[in-house]
């Protein structure tokens, strides 16, 4: 089956949602490394984002290769498979932007029920629940606290040897919370009947293991005594 899982920046859904994938022997979807190709193609190519009509043809013509491999997403451009370059804090603000522009999300929803057409998909992002795969049997959504979820990006990035002020962080991930929350197409909310999980007092194995639990009880019995 897929599961679906939404929430805002930080609040620890990659981390979570690879290990939870991993349990269930499920693939994981991180759709917003995909909006982030999105914006590093944008970035790179010096296309004009405010110019829909000449980005989406060009997606079409030149798009962007997405695989599922081994449990986990792959993103190619042409013969360039990117990985890192996606996590730099630049690439999350310019995904932001295009990903309230129709024609990235209307080629990006088509890329994501397309991998998820043959299930076993723990598929993560901020529209997950409400537009992408809104019938999935289990739908989450995942969320913390603004302190919570500053302290969880900045040890992300001070990991990874990038320098960023806390203040600022925080800043940031007020505007990405204001900007999915306000915009007009596909906004960030917890849809109707999800199953909202706060994790601003766990740690990643508590809510990894809070899931699984939440995930067991949707399934048959038949089906949860089969998962580790």
């Amino acid at each position: 089956m897929i599961i679906a899982l939404d929430g805002p920046a930080g609040a620890g859904k990659s981390t979570v949602c690879r290990l939870l994938a991993a349990r269930l022997g499920y693939v994981y979807l991180d759709t917003g490394a995909m909006y982030r190709a999105v914006a590093w193609l944008v970035q790179t190519e010096g296309l004009d984002a405010a110019d829909e009509t000449a980005l989406a043809q060009h997606l079409e013509q030149q798009p962007i290769r997405f695989t599922l491999d081994n449990g986990a997403l792959h993103i190619f451009v042409g013969n360039r498979q990117l990985n890192e370059e996606l996590r730099q804090p630049e690439m999350a603000l310019m995904a932001s932007r295009i990903s309230q522009l129709e024609c990235v999300r209307n080629y990006l929803t088509r890329c994501q029920r397309e991998l998820g057409a043959r299930g076993g998909l723990v598929a993560e992002g901020r529209d997950m629940t409400t537009v992408v795969f809104p019938d999935a049997p289990v739908r989450i959504f995942l969320t913390a606290d603004l302190k919570a979820r500053t302290q969880r990006r900045l040890l992300e990035y001070q990991a990874k040897g990038l320098r960023v002020e806390e203040a600022s962080l925080e800043a940031q991930i007020r505007a990405r919370d204001e900007a999915d929350a306000e915009r007009a197409l596909a906004p960030l909310r917890a849809a109707p009947g999800v199953l909202r999980v706060d994790t601003s007092e766990m740690n990643i194995t508590q809510v990894v293991e809070h899931l699984l639990g939440l995930i067991r009880r949707q399934k048959t019995p038949e089906e949860a005594s089969n998962q580790t």
